[in-house]
């Protein structure tokens, strides 16, 4: 049986004519994206498999690329699923991205929700993961089309809030833990951790420590010092400890190649300041300039300590360090671009489908301004 979709983009009359015309003013991100990256033919294959009956029976879908695209959209733009099939409606580059004909309406949120419902499930029956796949082979292109990482790797993780109001959250657990009746969590898979802790003065001049956190998850982030790329990535609850996935993300970015051994340098804030990670950077030949704790930053002498550095010259540990902030960087483009600062769903594997979704919006933005040098406009005013 052949495979069949929806028909879409066929509906108005010289519709060409008025897309070159309506265009020639508006943003050229989504239109240089469209060139770049073939979203159908990268993924449309793999999405299916996502389908039962794989669109050959039943009635017809929307093209499993067609709705990537529409998430993708929300993401890329920092708003809900719900905004975003209205936003397409109004927007004339967006449906042109999508392949929607000016009289037709853009597919139901609802429809996002069940494909990504479709993903979980795909996921989790096969031990796949299909969003890590995509964002690996936006690594890869990227590499084939000539766009240089470098070799400096910066490490860090950001910190996601659960959707949950985090007070209620506190109270349903105390009068659990109580043996109370109170209701269990909103979001179970959500850990408790610190952020921050600092000091502050009070009215009567006495200094206080206050501890800053909550309810939530982390994305552990790889990110290419020299393009902001993010390479490799991993979801977690705030309860975990960061230094512990310095080795799977440097693991990861020698698969891809995009760490060499003996070339390329990891740097990190001190909080990787452990003896594994040194011992896995030796292992692997790669160059350390993890920030060390002040305990081992000097000698009784006053000169700098090496202790962990033996690969790894004075100046190329100075410079690693300097582009340290890279990722912190990438990390408030993530809260501020595409709202990773609050989790969009519930759940761990949810939360990693949302961390997936914004790594892979961040990289398609910022390659789109390498192989073009179109930038994406931050506001949704200038999709026309």
């Amino acid at each position: 049986m052949s495979k069949h979709f929806k028909k879409t983009g066929e509906n108005l009359f010289c519709q060409d004519f008025v897309i070159e015309g309506a265009l020639a003013h508006s943003n050229q991100f989504l239109k240089k994206l469209d060139l770049e990256v073939n979203f159908d033919e990268l993924w449309d294959e793999k999405l299916l498999k996502t389908y039962k009956g794989g669109a050959e029976i039943g009635q017809p879908p929307y093209r499993p690329a067609q709705v990537l695209k529409m998430l993708f959209l929300a993401y890329l733009f920092g708003t809900s699923e719900r905004e975003i099939e209205r936003i397409i409606n109004d927007s004339i580059s967006m449906k042109v991205f999508l392949g929607i004909a000016f009289d037709e309406a853009a597919p139901d949120h609802s429809t996002l929700t069940k494909f990504k419902n479709r993903i979980l499930d795909f996921d989790k029956r096969n031990e796949s993961n299909l969003l890590k796949e995509f964002f690996d082979e936006i690594i890869i292109l990227a590499q084939e089309k000539g766009v240089d990482l470098g070799f400096t790797q910066s490490i860090d993780s950001t910190h996601t809030i659960a959707n949950v109001n985090n007070s209620k959250e506190r109270e349903r657990t105390k009068r659990i833990s109580k043996g109370g009746k109170g209701q269990k969590p909103r979001d179970p898979d959500a850990k408790y951790g610190v952020k921050k802790t600092k000091k502050v003065k009070t009215t009567k001049g006495e200094i206080v420590k206050i501890i800053e956190g909550y309810v939530g998850y982390k994305s552990h982030l790889s990110v290419s010092a020299d393009t902001n790329l993010i390479t490799s990535y991993l979801t977690t609850t705030m309860a975990n400890y960061d230094g512990h996935f310095l080795e799977p993300l440097m693991k990861d970015d020698l698969k891809k190649g995009v760490a060499k051994h003996g070339e390329t340098t990891y740097t990190a804030d001190r909080g990787y300041d452990d003896g594994e990670n040194h011992a896995w950077l030796q292992k692997e030949k790669l160059k350390d300039a993890i920030c060390l704790k002040n305990v081992k930053e000097w000698t009784k002498d006053g000169n700098p300590v090496v202790r962990w550095t033996m690969h790894t010259s004075q100046e190329e540990f100075d410079n690693g360090r300097k582009k340290r902030f890279t990722v912190e960087r990438v990390n408030a483009s993530g809260k501020k671009d595409h709202l990773l600062g609050r989790a969009r769903y519930l759940g761990l594997k949810k939360m990693a489908l949302q961390t997936s979704l914004t790594a892979l919006a961040h990289n398609l933005k910022t390659l789109v301004k390498l192989w073009t040098g179109v930038p994406l406009r931050g506001s949704l005013v200038h999709v026309s």
